[in-house]
């Protein structure tokens, strides 16, 4: 219970923080200067009044000094990052692997909501988890049994996250004429892939092409965007991405279909031959 206590409380913290990045980076305003302040009346933040969640409930959702009525997003977020680093520990335990898929679903949330306002995904996050995602591989057992297996695997997901994308992108600029991905979303599937593998990572566009091709229809049929409008797809991939974290390989799946198939096969079709 304890641990779970202690995860919740981290999840709340980042969320927090999570709110300055998606605030501030797409602003191109430092996440570190200046401190937390009212964006009305600038009145700088106190610690107390600054605590996952409780504050918005003990100042009632106003600012304390202006009186400003405080958006639900900020507390939603940092619910929602508090639930993804629960949802990391009930998957991997309180062990080594924590902390970097805990990185990584806190990196993945905030590139979902700058990305789906402004259509942008800053290189920081890509980055990062490139550099953690391949520092972290040799002891990422989802990568393989041995060292070299998993730091292989890390590599491959890097080169097919970010290289298959880039393949679209070129593909699409000879075809449609236009950029047909963003530089963005390629760098970020980069980065994912150096954690999930490069199946995993394979899985998890392919995923979120077709979350993407539902929302987009569905959104043209009732009229919402243009046929020819862009929409933002890494809230699609980020998505996918977390989806995938919690299925089995693909080797798996397939080899699972396949003996269904072959169990039917011979129960059903061959038995009367």
């Amino acid at each position: 219970m304890f641990e779970i206590i202690l995860v919740l409380m981290f999840g709340l913290c980042f969320g927090s923080f999570a709110n300055v990045c998606i605030y501030r980076m797409p602003r191109d305003i430092s996440i570190v200067k200046p401190n937390s302040h009212c964006p009305k009346c600038k009145s700088p933040i106190k610690w107390y009044d600054n605590i996952p969640v409780l504050s918005y409930i003990f100042l009632g959702a106003k600012c304390r000094n202006c009186k400003e009525k405080i958006s639900p997003i900020y507390p939603a977020i940092e619910l929602l990052c508090g639930f993804l680093f629960l949802s990391m520990y009930f998957l991997f335990g309180y062990s080594y692997i924590l902390a970097p898929f805990c990185l990584l679903v806190f990196t993945l949330m905030v590139i979902t909501a700058i990305d789906f306002e402004f259509q942008i995904i800053p290189d920081e996050f890509s980055f990062m988890l490139m550099i953690v995602g391949l520092g972290v591989s040799f002891f990422n057992y989802t990568l393989g049994d041995t060292v070299l297996q998993r730091i292989f695997n890390s590599v491959l997901g890097f080169l097919a996250g970010g290289g298959s994308l880039y393949l679209v992108a070129v593909l699409g600029k000879i075809m449609f004429k236009k950029d047909a991905m963003g530089g963005g979303d390629i760098k970020i599937m980069a980065g994912v892939g150096t954690f999930l593998g490069w199946d995993r990572v394979l899985l998890a566009i392919a995923i979120a092409c077709f979350l993407g091709s539902i929302v987009g229809i569905s959104l043209m049929i009732f009229k919402k965007i243009a046929r020819k409008q862009e929409i933002a797809f890494g809230p699609y991939l980020a998505i996918a991405s977390y989806i995938v974290l919690f299925m089995p390989a693909p080797a798996v799946v397939i080899n699972t279909i396949t003996a269904i198939e072959e169990s039917f096969l011979t129960k059903y079709v061959f038995t009367g031959l």
